[in-house]
């Protein structure tokens, strides 16, 4: 009771044997260190805040090319010999994750970033600025507060979205936001950035460690 029920239609994609690698498969992913060089920036430059959007039903949103069909579960009422064509990707699709990631870089590079060199899904706009990291459907940009709102209404142009936080040091700003299941907190010494608490939950079970009481470092 209360909580948040979420459902979806997911497709199953199958390998046929003995194919091949693809590489309209492959989908990028920045590293890590990308976001931490983020929090260096907005830590060293004055007004700079990190603004997270969370996109939603991202494989939805870019068309198929080609013709593609799936079975329909029986819930579609479709009789019997009827499948169905695909205009928009459906999650599950091997090549969904692809065609996503081209869809919302041709957005970027509409409003004036650059992808990078190194890294695909990394985006850089040199008049205003701003970067912006990409992970899946989650977009971490460097920016200031006008950016913010320029950049939230651009993007709303063509996807629907959430805005997650706004992390800064101004009191209408976030002071912790959670990024990639990591917590990141604007202190008055800088940023504090911290891991996932479940996995030291993981960890400390499968040493059967419940329950044990913390000690100070000697």
């Amino acid at each position: 009771l209360g909580g948040v029920v979420r459902s979806r239609l997911v497709a199953r994609d199958f390998k046929p044997r003995g194919e091949k690698e693809r590489e309209d498969l492959f989908a990028a992913t920045p590293p890590l260190e990308l976001l931490k060089a983020q929090l260096s920036r907005a830590a060293s430059k004055r007004g700079r805040k990190v603004l997270v959007i969370d996109v939603k039903k991202a494989h939805l949103y870019p068309k198929c090319e080609g013709e593609v069909f799936i079975e329909l579960p029986p819930e579609a009422g479709a009789g019997p010999g009827v499948c169905g064509q695909l205009v928009h990707w459906l999650y599950g699709f091997r090549p969904a994750a692809q065609a996503w990631e081209s869809h919302y870089s041709s957005n970027l590079e509409g409003i004036g970033f650059v992808r990078g060199r190194a890294s695909p899904v990394s985006f850089y706009n040199s008049v205003t600025d701003v970067s912006c990291l990409v992970h899946g459907d989650d977009f971490t940009a460097l920016c200031t507060r006008e950016q913010s709102d320029w950049l939230v209404d651009e993007l709303k142009k063509h996807f629907e979205l959430k805005v997650s936080g706004r992390l800064g040091g101004d009191t209408d700003d976030d002071l912790a936001v959670r990024i990639l299941n990591r917590t990141v907190c604007w202190t008055e010494e800088g940023i504090l950035y911290e891991l996932d608490s479940c996995h030291a939950d993981i960890v400390c079970k499968q040493l059967g460690l419940d329950g044990s009481k913390g000690c100070k470092a000697v």
